[in-house]
């Protein structure tokens, strides 16, 4: 392909597994049917609830088993910044909520078009590659944000990045500069912080509100984080009204 046109076409995919890797980004939005995609870190089935972007030299598998359909783009790797895809070395998947599904609609527009869709892919491009490497957060912290009072185990949240459990760790600690567990942590030390000098709840329910299950695990945690007890941080702190 061209050093800077981009590849905007419809693809479907065999029962045959194939495995190689390219010299440009590829982009792949599922209209039907289910893509079956294994990198070194990821293991995903690609349907139409996502989308999926695969780095230049990722090594990947692929194939699909019933009748299937695809927009896919290969997109030079000069018209992306290579600096955020690197954190992306097995792939990212992104949600296919109503801003993809318009541009989904919009690539499809210009590609049914009898003219040569290229300049106006480009353009479009040039739209939404801020959404290919956002700077939000990681669908499994978010996760932890809303569910840090469940019991979360590491193998859920490397299921919702579609990661590998190994691997995911290392990926989150370089993402986020902490162990998953570590953020769980602090995530459960902030909300326990609050009722404590929000409520008047007792030491043993503020554990069972924040996900642990003893006094002595929220205590031992508190004292880690803070280098006091939640009753210390409390006495010091709290004026109940």
């Amino acid at each position: 392909m061209s050093e800077r046109k981009i590849v905007c076409e419809y693809r479907t995919y065999t029962e045959t597994k194939n495995t190689h890797q390219h010299a440009f980004i590829q982009l792949i939005l599922p209209l039907q049917g289910v893509l079956n995609i294994e990198t070194e870190h990821k293991d995903l089935k690609l349907n139409d609830s996502q989308l999926f972007l695969l780095p230049v030299g990722c090594d990947h598998t692929f194939w699909a088993n019933r009748c299937n359909r695809f927009l896919v783009l290969d997109i030079p790797q000069i018209m992306l910044p290579g600096s955020e895809l690197a954190k992306f070395s097995g792939g990212k998947n992104y949600e296919m909520d109503e801003k993809w599904k318009a541009i989904r609609l919009l690539l499809m527009n210009e590609l049914d078009q009898e003219n040569d869709p290229d300049s106006d892919v480009t353009m479009l491009l040039r739209y939404f590659q801020k959404f290919l490497t956002p700077e939000d957060l990681p669908d499994s912290v978010i996760y932890m944000q809303r569910h840090y009072n469940q019991d979360i185990k590491l193998e859920k949240l490397a299921q919702i990045e579609h990661y590998h459990v190994n691997y995911y760790c290392e990926w989150f600690k370089r993402i986020m500069c902490c162990t998953p567990l570590e953020y769980l942590k602090k995530v459960r030390i902030e909300q326990a912080k609050e009722l404590l000098l929000g409520t008047n709840l007792n030491i043993m329910q503020i554990a069972w509100e924040v996900g642990y299950a003893h006094h002595s695990s929220l205590t031992r945690a508190f004292k880690e984080m803070e280098n006091i007890t939640p009753e210390e941080f409390r006495q010091k702190n709290m004026k109940i009204c």
